[in-house]
């Protein structure tokens, strides 16, 4: 199963289009450029776009799903990564919500 790293945010409204569309496609395209210690690119997918539930106010405008392998990988990702951290780094500013979760994917036979 994988482990499913969800992040929701609002950018800042003065932040224009221009720029939010490249930290975006600069987002979805970590996963050809996060690598583990190994040189192992480590993150599966990175899925989102704009948030949009029907008849819902919400204070996010954005959803990803961030795929890994394992939670040592989404791990790795959160505390050691340069790459991501770099990114990180650029996005934080741009935003006014930033709301994230993590879990493992499940069948729920267990329960």
């Amino acid at each position: 199963m994988a482990f499913l790293h969800l992040v929701l945010f609002r950018f800042k409204p003065e932040i224009p289009r221009g720029r939010r569309q490249a930290i975006l496609h600069e987002f979805k395209g970590l996963p050809q450029k996060c690598k583990d210690q190994s040189g192992r690119l480590y993150i599966r997918s990175i899925r989102g776009g704009v948030e949009c539930t029907p008849g819902v106010s919400s204070d996010t405008s954005h959803v990803f799903i961030v795929e890994f392998g394992s939670l040592q990988d989404r791990e790795f990702y959160k505390n050691v990564d340069t790459i991501h951290a770099e990114f990180a780094s650029r996005i934080i500013p741009l935003v006014s919500l930033t709301t994230m979760a993590v879990f493992e994917e499940s069948d729920f036979a267990d329960l």
